[in-house]
C-alpha cells in the first residue's frame, strides 16, 4: 500500500517541479527584461540629463552674454540708463535664481527669451535715438556752416558798411577854400589896416569860403578857430573847459568860435581875433573846425 501511494505521489511532485521550474524561468525571463529596460531607461536618462546639462549652460552662457551687452548699451541718458540698470539686475537675478535652485530647462529658457526680447526693444530704442543724434548732429553742423557763412557774409557787409559809411562821411566833410589870415591894426577912425609887425597887431583876421556839399546835412554848424603862437601856445581868452571843443575824443582849446547856418552852398566866411596880449614875432598857424573834423588851415608870419 505504501509503494502504491509513493508511486501517485511521484508524479504530483514531478509536475509541481516543472511548474515550478516553468514559473521560475518566466520571472527570470521577465526579470531579464526588465533589467534590460532598466538599463535602457538609465542611458535615456543619461542623454537626457547631459541635454539638459548642456541646454543649461546654454541659456546661462547667454545670460552672461546679456548683462555684458545691458552694460554696452549705456548712454547719455539717464532715464534710459535707469532701465536698463533694472533689466540687468533681473538678469542676474535670473541667473544666481538658476543656480541656487533646481528650475526646469522650459522655464529657465522662457524667463532667458522674455529677457532677450525686453533687450532687442532697448537696442531698437537706442539705435533710433543714436540714428536721431547722428542726424541731429549732421544738421546742427549744417546750421553751424550756414550761420558760419552768414557771419562771414555779416562781417563783410559790416566792412563793406563801414568802408561806405566812411565814404559818406568824408564825403559829407566840408572843406575851406582860399583860406588866407592876417593882423590888423585898428586905427582912430576905426578903420581897420593889414600890418605885418607883431608890435602893431591889435586884432587877427581869417577868412575862407565853406565849400558847397550836398552830402552833409544841412543847418546850424559851429565853426571853430584855433591860432597857434610861434611858442605853440593857442590864443584864447580863458584855458578853462568853457573855452573848449571836442577834437578826437579831448576837450581842446579854441580861440574864436561863430556858428553859421549852412545850405550846402558855398558860405563865405570871416572870424576876429582881438589880441589881448602883445604878439611875439614869428610865424602863426590858424585852423579852422567843423563838426569835429579840420576843414583848411594856412599861416602868416609876423615880424
Amino acid at each position: 500500500m505504501e509503494n502504491q501511494e509513493d508511486s501517485q505521489k511521484k508524479p504530483i511532485v514531478q509536475y509541481v517541479l516543472i511548474a515550478l521550474l516553468v514559473l521560475i524561468s518566466g520571472m527570470g525571463i521577465y526579470l531579464l527584461v526588465e533589467n534590460r529596460n532598466l538599463k535602457l531607461a538609465l542611458e535615456d536618462c543619461g542623454v537626457s540629463y547631459d541635454t539638459m546639462e548642456s541646454e543649461k549652460k546654454e541659456v546661462m552662457h547667454d545670460l552672461k552674454d546679456m548683462a555684458a551687452e545691458y552694460d554696452s548699451l549705456m548712454t547719455d541718458n539717464d532715464s534710459i540708463n535707469s532701465e536698463l540698470t533694472s533689466q540687468k539686475e533681473k538678469v542676474d537675478k535670473l541667473m544666481a535664481d538658476a543656480k541656487k535652485y533646481n528650475w526646469s530647462i522650459y522655464k529657465l529658457k522662457k524667463e532667458a527669451a522674455t529677457l532677450r526680447e525686453i533687450m532687442k526693444g532697448y537696442v531698437r530704442t537706442i539705435d533710433s535715438l543714436n540714428t536721431e543724434n547722428v542726424e541731429l548732429r549732421a544738421e546742427n553742423l549744417k546750421v553751424r556752416d550756414e550761420l558760419g557763412a552768414k557771419e562771414n557774409e555779416n562781417s563783410k557787409l559790416k566792412e563793406s558798411n563801414s568802408e561806405l559809411e566812411d565814404k559818406v562821411r568824408l564825403g559829407a566833410k566840408l572843406a575851406a577854400l582860399d583860406f588866407v589870415v592876417y593882423a590888423q591894426r585898428v586905427k582912430r577912425n576905426n578903420v581897420h589896416k593889414e600890418t605885418t609887425r607883431a608890435s602893431n597887431a591889435e586884432k587877427i583876421k581869417a577868412c575862407f569860403t565853406i565849400d558847397e556839399n550836398e552830402v552833409t546835412e544841412a543847418g546850424k554848424k559851429m565853426v571853430y578857430l584855433r591860432i597857434m603862437t610861434p611858442e605853440g601856445t593857442v590864443l584864447a581868452e580863458r584855458s578853462d573847459n568853457s573855452n573848449t571843443f571836442e577834437l578826437n575824443g579831448a576837450r581842446v582849446l579854441y580861440s574864436v568860435k561863430k556858428e553859421v547856418n549852412y545850405e550846402n552852398k558855398k558860405l563865405d566866411l570871416c572870424m576876429y581875433w582881438d589880441v589881448i596880449n602883445a604878439l611875439t614875432p614869428g610865424e602863426y598857424f590858424v585852423k579852422a573846425y567843423i563838426s569835429g573834423d579840420e576843414v583848411g588851415s594856412t599861416s602868416m608870419i609876423l615880424k
